[in-house]
C-alpha cells in the first residue's frame, strides 16, 4: 500500500496501527481489512471520479456502490471455483490413500478416475441449477461501509470524503412555484440532486412520494431497474397521466451496458404487478427481472444523474414549444433546404 501521505511503499508489517512507518503519520482506511479493499488514495481517486472534475456532490451511498461494483461476486466464478476445488480434493484424497498405502495404485487410480468422472458430470448438470439460485450482493453492509469506512475517514481527517454527503441530512429545498418536479422513492438519489442545486438551476420540487408533488407541473420519474422501480413507473403513469416524464433505469438499459451494476435476489418478494403490463418491457426484461435481477439508480454516478435530468427538462421543453422543437431538429450547422 502507498501512504496516503508520504508516498512511501509500505508492507503489512509497515503500517500496524493503521499508521506510516516512514512518516508515522495514521491512516484511515487499511485495504487488508476491508471486504471493499479501501485505501485513501484510491478513496480519494473514487472521490474525483463521482465528482467529475466539476466539484459534483455525491452521497455515501452512490460512494459504496463506486466502491464495490467490481467486488461484486460473480455466480459463474462461484461455480467454477466449486467445480476445481471440489476435483482438487479427489485427486488428492487419492493421492494420500495411495502414500499411506491404504490401498493399492491399482485400485485408487481407477476409483479416483471414477468419482473424479461423476463428480464432474454430476457438477455440470448442477450448473443450471446453481446459477438460478445463486444470490448477487454488494459485498458486506452499507450499514458497516458508513461505520468502518465513511465514518472512520471522519474520525482521521476531520470531515467525509471530499464532496461527499450523508442523504440522512439533505433534505430537498422548498421551491416556490416549481416548474417541474421529480418523483423518486431512493433518498440518496433525492440528496444528490439536491446538493447539486437542481432545485435553483430548473425551479424542480423533489418528493419520494406521489401524493406530496406539486401540482400541474410535468413530473421526471427516477426509478430502479428492479420489480418494485418498473410498479413504480406504472403507477406514477396512472395517478400523473401526461404529467410523467419517465427516465428511471430501464432493464433494457441496464442489459445493454457491460458495466452496469447487476444485483440479484432469487427470491424477490412478491410485488403489485398490476401496474407492470402497462409498462413498455420486452421479453428478456420481464424474464430477467422475474429472476430477481435489479439494478439501483443510485448506482448512477451524478454526473449521468443530472445529465438523465438535463434531457428531461429539454424533452418537456421542446413538447411545449412547437418553435424549440423544430430548431433542435433541424441542429447546429445544419443549412436549411427550400
Amino acid at each position: 500500500m502507498i501512504c496516503p501521505h508520504c508516498n512511501a511503499n509500505l508492507l503489512r508489517k509497515q503500517r500496524g496501527g493503521r499508521r506510516c512507518s516512514t512518516c508515522k503519520r495514521e491512516f484511515a482506511l487499511e485495504p487488508k481489512e476491508s471486504p471493499l479493499g479501501l485505501h485513501d488514495i484510491r478513496m480519494r481517486k473514487l472521490a474525483e471520479r463521482l465528482g467529475d472534475g466539476r466539484a459534483l456532490r455525491y452521497t455515501s451511498l452512490q460512494l459504496w456502490y463506486a466502491a464495490g461494483r467490481k467486488k461484486v461476486s460473480d455466480p459463474l466464478r462461484e461455480f467454477q471455483r466449486a467445480r476445481f476445488g471440489l476435483g482438487s480434493a479427489i485427486v488428492v484424497v487419492a493421492i494420500i490413500l495411495m502414500v499411506l498405502r491404504v490401498a493399492s495404485p491399482a485400485v485408487v487410480i481407477p476409483l479416483g478416475v471414477l468419482i473424479l468422472v461423476l463428480a464432474t458430470v454430476g457438477i455440470g448438470a448442477a450448473k443450471p441449477w446453481f446459477l438460478s439460485r445463486a444470490t448477487v450482493r454488494m459485498p458486506g453492509l452499507y450499514s458497516n461501509f458508513r461505520r468502518d469506512v465513511v465514518g472512520r475517514w471522519i474520525s482521521v481527517y476531520g470531515g467525509p470524503p471530499p464532496g461527499s454527503v450523508d442523504e440522512g441530512q439533505v433534505w430537498p429545498p422548498a421551491v416556490d412555484r416549481p416548474r417541474f418536479a421529480v418523483l423518486c422513492p431512493d433518498r440518496s438519489v433525492l440528496a444528490c440532486l439536491a446538493a447539486n442545486n437542481v432545485s435553483q438551476t430548473w425551479s424542480m420540487a423533489l418528493s419520494g412520494r406521489i401524493d406530496q408533488l406539486p401540482p400541474d407541473v410535468p413530473v421526471i420519474v427516477l426509478h430502479d431497474a428492479s420489480m418494485p422501480g418498473i410498479a413504480m413507473a406504472g403507477k406514477a403513469r396512472a395517478a400523473l397521466g401526461s404529467r410523467a416524464v419517465v427516465v428511471g433505469l430501464s432493464p433494457r438499459a441496464v442489459l445493454a451496458n457491460a458495466s452496469a451494476l447487476r444485483l440479484r435476489d432469487p427470491r424477490p418478494q412478491p410485488q403489485d404487478t398490476e401496474f407492470l403490463h402497462g409498462e413498455p418491457l420486452s421479453a428478456a426484461e420481464i424474464e430477467w427481472l422475474a429472476e430477481g435481477w435489479w439494478s439501483p439508480i443510485a448506482a448512477i454516478p451524478p454526473a449521468k444523474l443530472l445529465m438523465v435530468l438535463e434531457r428531461a427538462v429539454e424533452r418537456i421543453e421542446d413538447a411545449a414549444d412547437p418553435d424549440r422543437r423544430r430548431a433542435r431538429e433541424v441542429g447546429f450547422l445544419t443549412w436549411p433546404t427550400r
